[in-house]
């Protein structure tokens, strides 16, 4: 007696997921609009601590490097126009520049536009670019300047909107960020990952 199989073929639809973006982006947080104080510097580090969260969620949604830079106070004076490419174990501990009320400021709201026109990764970023700026700052602390939708080394700029600031002079959307929850860090890195081109 001869054994008989029968086969059935299910269709199986293949299921291709997207590729992780590669990005290269630079983080700059405010640690000007509170001025200074030790108080004020809590306040900087939990935007410092929001910005790395945000690095942690992109870090998994991405093949991601880059640095955390900021405006505003600092222990010394930073390098502003070479940003080196790390990779997120370097990234994530890179420490908060700021942590006494007698630090001066380092890169003032006023010049942030003019630096991130001239500035430039080291070595030169092959990945997609992008600029996070994080900013509690009221317009009238930009001057008469504002942040541009681009720069030559930074093709995509996302800002972020902390606390109750009415807008970031040049970003027409920014995330809005009054928690400074995971929620809210998710919702950076999704706006990031939908901007890319």
């Amino acid at each position: 007696m001869e054994k008989s199989y029968n086969f059935v073929s299910g269709s199986s639809a293949a299921t291709t997921s997207k590729p992780k973006p590669s990005v290269t982006c630079l983080f700059m947080v405010d640690l000007q609009s509170l001025n200074i104080s030790t108080e004020a510097i809590k306040n900087y580090t939990t935007y410092w601590n929001f910005a790395m969260t945000v690095a942690s969620k992109l870090n998994d949604a991405s093949t991601f490097t880059g640095h955390p830079d900021s405006f505003g106070y600092a222990s010394g004076l930073n390098d502003h126009s070479s940003y080196p490419v790390n990779s997120y174990a370097d990234f994530k501990n890179v420490p908060m520049p700021v942590d006494d009320p007698d630090d001066g400021i380092d890169l003032d709201l006023k010049d942030v536009d003019s630096t991130l026109t001239q500035a430039s990764w080291e070595p030169p970023a092959l990945n997609q670019t992008c600029l996070i700026l994080f900013s509690a700052a009221p317009e009238a602390e930009f001057g008469n300047t504002t942040i541009k939708p681009t720069y030559d080394s930074f093709t995509t700029v996302i800002g972020v909107r902390i606390g109750d600031i009415a807008s970031i002079p040049g970003i027409t959307d920014p995330v809005n960020a009054q928690n400074l929850d995971d929620a809210e860090a998710q919702s950076v890195v999704q706006k990031l990952l939908d901007s890319l081109p």
